[in-house]
C-alpha cells in the first residue's frame, strides 16, 4: 500500500469514529487544540504532523498505544 492510499485510509477512519460520535469538525478540532482546517487535511489524507494525528486520535478516545 502507498503512502498516500494509507493516509487516505486514516482520514477515512478518523472521519468515520467522529461521525460515530457525532462530532463537528469545530468540535473535534477545539478540543484538539488545532484548526478546522487542520482537522480538514487530515480526513482528507493530506499530510499533518504526527502529534496532530495523536491529538485527535486521544480526543476520539482512539489512541490505545
Amino acid at each position: 500500500m502507498s503512502d498516500q492510499a494509507l493516509s487516505n485510509m486514516i482520514g477515512t477512519f478518523v472521519k468515520q469514529h467522529r461521525l460515530d460520535q457525532n462530532k463537528t469538525q469545530k468540535e473535534i478540532a477545539n478540543a484538539a487544540n488545532i484548526s478546522r482546517s487542520t482537522l480538514s487535511l487530515l480526513e482528507r489524507g493530506e499530510t499533518v504532523t504526527i502529534a496532530t494525528f495523536l491529538r485527535v486520535l486521544r480526543v476520539l478516545d482512539l489512541l490505545y498505544v
